[in-house]
């Protein structure tokens, strides 16, 4: 008798109930990733809540507004099912400028973004930023850029296909 791989592959209660929903699960993932994302591009392209908390990180004002921006319109696509792959592609390079050029510099024992005993205004060293989010940003938009919108984008809407 011949069963198909996810059959075999999904044998606990919970795999048979969620396998059916994977689609969806990955379309509430790119919506809450894109969500998160967004929010963080406009508290950085437009100064908001508290952005940049104490003194523009190393500098960077123009670099700073530049990434706001990246992460905005990379959220719009992930958000929207278009060019996809082209929107978590950008996000994930800015995410490695991000890291090495602000967050790993910041950390006193590299590469380990969470050790970071002395932040440079003076602040609490649990609540300093050493990159942890950036690292996983850097994962999530590596796991759109490979698997694109999948089955919910307004590209395949359209199109019946990404194009990228």
């Amino acid at each position: 008798m011949a069963t198909n791989n996810a059959t075999q592959a999904d044998t606990s209660i919970f795999g048979r109930i969620f396998a059916r929903f994977t689609d969806e699960f990955y379309l509430l993932f790119r919506l809450i990733f894109a969500l998160l994302v967004f929010l963080h591009g406009i508290q950085k392209a437009f100064l908001l809540w508290n952005f940049p908390a104490g003194a523009n990180p190393n500098g960077l004002g123009a670099l700073v507004d530049l990434a706001g921006w990246i992460e905005i319109i990379a959220a719009i696509l992930i958000a929207t099912g278009v060019l996809t792959r082209l929107g978590a592609g950008a996000l994930a390079v800015s995410m490695i400028v991000a890291y090495f050029g602000v967050h790993a510099a910041l950390s006193p024992v590299w590469p380990w973004p969470h050790l970071y005993p002395n932040p440079p205004d003076g602040g609490n060293a649990f609540v300093a930023h050493g990159g942890e989010v950036t690292i996983l940003w850097f994962i999530c938009a590596g796991i759109i850029g490979i698997l694109g919108s999948r089955k919910y984008g307004l590209e395949r809407l359209f199109l019946k296909k990404e194009i990228l």
